[in-house]
């Protein structure tokens, strides 16, 4: 495969244009949406689906949950990871490779300087039908209290929304609410944390030997599609200054070998400020998140949503 980026070498024109052309078709759409708004009558309630959806929600005692959909499964696991499948021909496709008892999730938050885990109370999780603009659907809904000593009053949400449309998504959400009598400080939200190995589909491979894209504007020339190697790393900011001037991009990160591919980015309607860093770690896997400076004091009562 040829290395294909902004410096112009390989297949630049054909991969970086197609990219740029979605980009601009979303913004375009985006500006036109709001010149025509003042002028078009008000939106008419989209009516309900005329039957329930298709996809499949389990939710086992302790965990996981397992979601089904036409051509994937999404699990998440008794520590909260959320672990993606891609069902092709009988078999379960993954890049994803949890840490082996690990209790860390995929979401977290940074309070104090100390990272705080959660435990999914899979007892209460919700399974609804969900009715929107993507159409038919079904959305968990997993509440997780923090792993951590009695007193720490911060309960968290989590909801998966799933789309018989779009069975190759899940769209994950989290509120972290102060539940005590005292101010809690979120100094950092950690979304969709992911361990990453190409030897889930070739046992020969090593852990880190597949492709990325990596959207942020980093140095320029740098490409934004890559093989990895075993000091790969990049911060990925976006929304932030940050040397040369760079901070923009478009907010997704993507891996893939010959078998199958995963993308992890942050869907929101307004720019945030966050980064989505990537790294190869000692053992040679990969390590790739949604990392978002929260720096927020939640008064009692008060939740943080995202």
């Amino acid at each position: 495969m040829e290395r294909i980026g902004r410096s112009g070498r390989g297949s630049f024109p054909r991969l970086y244009t197609f990219l740029l052309t979605i980009f601009l078709t979303i913004v375009f759409a985006g500006l036109a949406a709001m010149m025509l708004g003042c002028n078009k009558p008000p939106a008419q309630p989209k009516p309900a689906p005329s039957r329930p959806s298709d996809i499949r929600v389990d939710v086992r005692d302790g965990g996981p949950v397992v979601i089904t959909t036409s051509t994937s499964e999404f699990q998440i696991l008794p520590s909260g990871f959320l672990q993606a499948s891609l069902v092709k021909d009988g078999k379960r496709l993954t890049l994803d490779e949890p840490d082996v008892g690990s209790a860390g999730g995929s979401d977290s938050i940074m309070h104090q300087g100390k990272e705080l885990d959660f435990v999914p109370d899979f007892g209460r999780a919700k399974v609804l039908e969900s009715s929107g603009k993507l159409g038919r659907g079904k959305r968990l809904q997993l509440p997780a209290r923090p792993l951590a000593p009695a007193g720490t009053d911060i309960e968290r949400m989590l909801v998966v929304d799933t789309y018989d449309d779009f069975p190759n998504l899940a769209l994950v959400s989290t509120t972290y609410k102060n539940v005590g009598t005292a101010d809690f400080q979120v100094d950092q939200v950690l979304m969709q944390q992911h361990r990453l190995s190409a030897q889930q589909v070739d046992a020969k491979a090593q852990p880190y030997d597949m492709w990325s894209f990596q959207g942020s504007s980093y140095d320029w020339g740098k490409d934004d599609v890559q093989k990895l190697t075993r000091v790969s790393s990049q911060p990925n900011a976006m929304g932030e200054a940050v040397k040369g001037g760079y901070g923009g991009g478009i907010p997704v990160v993507a891996f893939w070998t010959a078998a199958v591919g995963e993308a992890i980015g942050h869907v929101e309607t307004l720019p945030w400020t966050l980064s989505i860093p990537v790294k190869v770690e000692a053992d040679g896997h990969v390590d790739a998140s949604v990392t978002i400076p929260a720096n927020t004091l939640l008064k009692p009562g008060e939740s943080y949503s995202l």
